[in-house]
């Protein structure tokens, strides 16, 4: 008895099996002679042991449906544009297992750290990638209808006002971390011994204002840097070229006062080279790009700004999606070059002296002229933009998709996968079992496993929701707790009407003005208090002076006046006596 693979065998043995089923006594030796299978196997499989293939490996801890409902439910979050991280499939596993534990005295179950590489393994469709980082806010403003209709308008307001593409300006500001490079590729010997490069500290930050044409120009920049003054060294020991416009600020960013500081600077270089009648400015919506000067600027020198929707400038910018990358790079490059050279501060004098070359390197037209095209901003090409869009996100704009039919909700529906679990294993048995005479029906091979299929469909299926209810139960009470933090208190400015943004800011000045005239003024009272309290003093120590002062001098005149008495008495007492003297004299002589 000999066959050509382990599934033939196995199929004789499920003929077996429903043979057995139409039994009374079945007889296991006579039916597996008959079919030509060994008989021990079909004992095994008639008293519900699975085969190898279909039995689970004893050292997985999730079971086979439980895996495809999970890979489902993976499937379904790649779909919709996100993708876990290895700690979040491994908690994805840990749920499953904590929702099909049976026994509530004990801890469930949980997958092991290399439980995740085992299972990417398995299940080859899954593929392990890096993820580049991206700002929240960024990834919620990805809109399809919002992108699209920016470009519409984009291409309207070129088409109204005849903007020519050497007319089209993009600005943008980017930050250097002064002396702080990147890790660098080296060629050595020595593959093993760690290699390292002197690298200056400085990590004060310097605000660079960069202006590119879509005709692949560049405008000289606007630099930036902290501080309250500007020092001399900063352009007699440095190659600055004379129209680069440097500014100061207490943080090193960009405000009101020099962004129109750099407008002006921008109206006057971009003025040389103007061709057609106005000019269009692409730029963020940072606050102060929308103040009321800026805006009277621009429409006075015909200068038309165009904003960009809020956190999408790193897909519609021209110098964010191609220019600032090799600008950060070649900044690395002359930190590099400068600790090589034996530079170990790599200061403000030193940024300054480098950033000419720095933008040389940078901003050649080819680069500048990539910028504008990958973004689909010249030549006009909205795809470039839209194709990048996850397709959940363009399907997104195209409708709701009709939900399927839900099946009728019966009191005796499973409501859990762990009673969905004990119905499936329950059917198993039955399929299993002896003949059942009441029913009076026996399945055949084909239809045992479309019942097995499914038993296994509707646990995949159960598997997958729970874990789709489990991550938007939390997805949702992260949105509260994220709705709860911004809803906490804020000074506020005004009550009720209208106001400026501009107008806003002034009010914060000029409350912070107040604040500062009120701690002023509360303490040149303090220092008026201290004044009268320290005069009523000193003026009661000269009256307790003068006091005694006086009181000494009545002493001392009642002093003189009692030594007068004094004397007195005495003269008196001895002219007494005189007297006496003489008297007694007379009487003598008599």
């Amino acid at each position: 008895m000999s066959y050509k693979s382990y599934s033939e065998v196995e199929n004789r043995i499920q003929q077996a099996i429903v043979e057995l089923n139409g039994e009374i006594k079945p007889n296991i030796t006579a039916v597996a002679r008959e079919f030509e299978v060994p008989m021990h196997r079909l004992r095994a499989r008639f008293q519900g042991r699975q085969s190898r293939q279909d039995r689970p490996p004893t050292n997985r801890k999730l079971s086979e449906d439980q895996e495809e409902g999970l890979c489902q439910y993976l499937t379904g979050l790649d779909e919709i544009g996100i993708a876990p991280r290895y700690s979040h499939l491994n908690k994805y596993a840990n749920s499953i297992l904590a929702r099909s534990d049976d026994d509530p005295t004990s801890s469930p179950p949980t997958v092991s750290a290399a439980w995740t590489q085992r299972f990417l393994k398995r299940h080859s469709e899954f593929h392990p990638r890096k993820q580049k980082t991206l700002d929240i806010n960024r990834k919620c403003a990805h809109h399809f209808d919002d992108i699209k209709e920016w470009f519409q308008r984009y291409q309207d307001i070129r088409e109204k006002y005849g903007i020519l593409d050497t007319d089209s300006y993009n600005v943008d500001e980017t930050g250097f971390q002064i002396g702080i490079g990147r890790d660098q590729w080296i060629i050595t010997r020595e593959p093993t011994r760690p290699m390292y490069l002197a690298s200056s500290s400085n990590r004060e930050l310097v605000t660079v204002m960069e202006t590119v044409g879509g005709d692949g120009s560049v405008l000289p920049p606007l630099v930036i840097i902290p501080g309250a003054l500007h020092m001399e060294d900063w352009y007699t020991k440095t190659n600055l070229p004379d129209d680069f416009l440097l500014g100061v600020s207490e943080t090193g960013y960009t405000n009101d006062m020099l962004a129109m500081d750099w407008l002006v600077h921008f109206e006057h270089f971009s003025d040389r080279r103007r061709v057609g009648a106005w000019r269009l400015l692409l730029l963020d919506g940072h606050e102060s790009h929308s103040t009321r000067e800026f805006i009277e600027f621009c429409d006075e020198h015909k200068i038309l700004p165009f904003c960009f929707p809020p956190h999408c400038t790193h897909l519609l910018q021209p110098l964010d999606v191609v220019v600032f990358q090799p600008y950060k790079h070649y900044h690395a490059e002359a930190i590099d070059s400068a600790t090589r050279t034996g530079c170990s501060e790599f200061d403000k004098i030193e940024f300054l002296n480098a950033i000419n070359s720095i933008r040389s390197a940078t901003f050649k037209p080819s680069t500048i002229i990539s910028g504008f095209q990958k973004t689909g901003l010249i030549p006009l090409n909205p795809e470039m933009v839209l194709a990048k869009l996850s397709p959940a996100e363009q399907e997104a704009t195209e409708g709701p998709h009709t939900p399927p039919p839900q099946t009728t909700n019966l009191t005796s529906t499973p409501q859990t996968i762990r009673s969905l679990r004990y119905h499936a294993n329950f059917l198993r048995s039955e399929i299993n079992s002896n003949f059942n005479s009441e029913i009076g029906l026996a399945l055949s091979s084909t239809g045992t496993k479309a019942l097995e299929t499914f038993i296994k469909g509707s646990l995949v299926q159960a598997q997958s929701g729970a874990q789709a209810f489990a991550e938007l139960t939390n997805t949702k009470a992260a949105e509260v707790a994220r709705a709860a933090r911004r809803a906490r208190s804020r000074r506020s400015i005004q009550k009720g009407g209208v106001m400026y943004a501009h107008e806003a800011r002034k009010m914060v000045r000029q409350k912070e003005q107040e604040s500062l005239e009120k701690q002023v003024a509360q303490a040149q009272r303090s220092l008026e208090a201290v004044s009268r309290i320290a005069e009523n003093k000193v003026k009661k120590q000269w009256k307790d002076i003068a006091k005694d002062m006086r009181k000494a001098v009545k002493d001392q005149k009642q002093k003189i006046k009692l030594q007068k008495l004094f004397l007195r008495q005495i003269g008196h007492s001895i002219s007494k006596f005189s007297f006496s003297c003489n008297t007694i004299s007379s009487d003598s002589i008599y």
